[in-house]
């Protein structure tokens, strides 16, 4: 476990064996068992989100997976999964975007980027000099309960998404306002098809590797996204009306990402596709 404090007495509650871990820290290592290990995933990161010195991106996602991936090699494991982001293609415009479509970016996420592609390519390395399974999951969006959708600064300030502005005014029925243009669609997943995709990647069969977007495959507006939320979490208050306001800033770019691959490689296939479905179980777990 890393720096969560909270998901310790989750784990006790359901009998989940666990150990504090910090990559950075050769001592960590000695810790850990070094027979029958089936797979290692390296979920741990630095994210963009969270604003934070440039060396901490390259500390955590480039130099911890790496020295992970040491660890592996030096104890005979022989599959290695690692969550990695669809931030790579930040600057692709295309109707639908694939895996073999260079990593194109900008913006102010660029150096967290840079690290996760640094890790994607010892990923690639380890892959072909020591005939590892490596295989590197690029996330969308994740959506679902816990999920830090907005940006958290130094001083502890967070910048809330619309879908949690959304949220928020379907709990308390109040009316819902949906910003900008809504030919713009974004692709994003539920954290429970997250679970599977990370479960099928550890049980793909044997030699597979490479890299494979995780998404949904199906781009949604926001205007859906309120209508879906106004719906799953209404209360006794009523349910929120949800009103376009296209004379108001709102998304700028959108994006639809390819799963054909990991359909194809691993048979994994998403389940909450439907926004009325996945709020509903959001909803749920809320």
């Amino acid at each position: 476990l890393g720096r969560n404090r909270e998901v310790e007495a989750f784990f006790c509650e359901q009998g989940v064996p666990f150990q504090r871990f910090d990559l950075l820290n050769d001592a960590d290592y000695d810790a850990l068992p070094t027979e029958n290990i089936e797979a290692i995933v390296n979920l741990a990161v630095c994210l963009p989100e969270h604003e934070a010195p440039i060396e901490r991106f390259f500390d955590v996602n480039t130099k911890g997976n790496y020295k992970l991936l040491e660890f592996a090699r030096r104890n005979g494991v022989r599959r290695f999964v690692m969550a990695s982001t669809h931030k790579v293609y930040y600057d692709i415009c295309a109707p639908v975007i694939t895996e073999d479509m260079l990593p194109s970016f900008i913006g102010p996420h660029s150096p967290y980027i840079i690290s996760k592609l640094t890790a994607e390519h010892f990923m690639s390395y380890y892959g072909k000099d020591f005939q590892m399974d490596t295989i590197t999951l690029r996330f969308t969006g994740v959506h679902g309960y816990g999920a830090l959708m907005g940006y958290l600064d130094k001083e502890g300030n967070y910048t809330r998404t619309a879908s949690e502005w959304f949220i928020e005014k379907a709990v308390r029925g109040e009316p819902i306002e949906v910003w900008g243009d809504m030919s713009i669609r974004r692709d994003h997943v539920y954290i429970k098809d997250v679970v599977g995709a990370l479960t099928a990647a550890i049980d793909a069969p044997a030699g597979t590797k490479g890299i494979y977007n995780v998404a949904s495959g199906v781009g949604h507006n926001q205007y859906e996204d309120a209508v879906a939320i106004a719906k799953a979490f209404q209360t006794d208050k009523g349910v929120s009306s949800v009103t376009l306001c296209p004379e108001k800033p709102g998304l700028t770019r959108g994006y639809v990402y390819s799963i054909e691959k990991i359909r194809r490689d691993m048979g994994w296939e998403p389940q909450y596709c439907d926004l009325d479905k996945l709020y509903a179980d959001y909803r749920a777990e809320w």
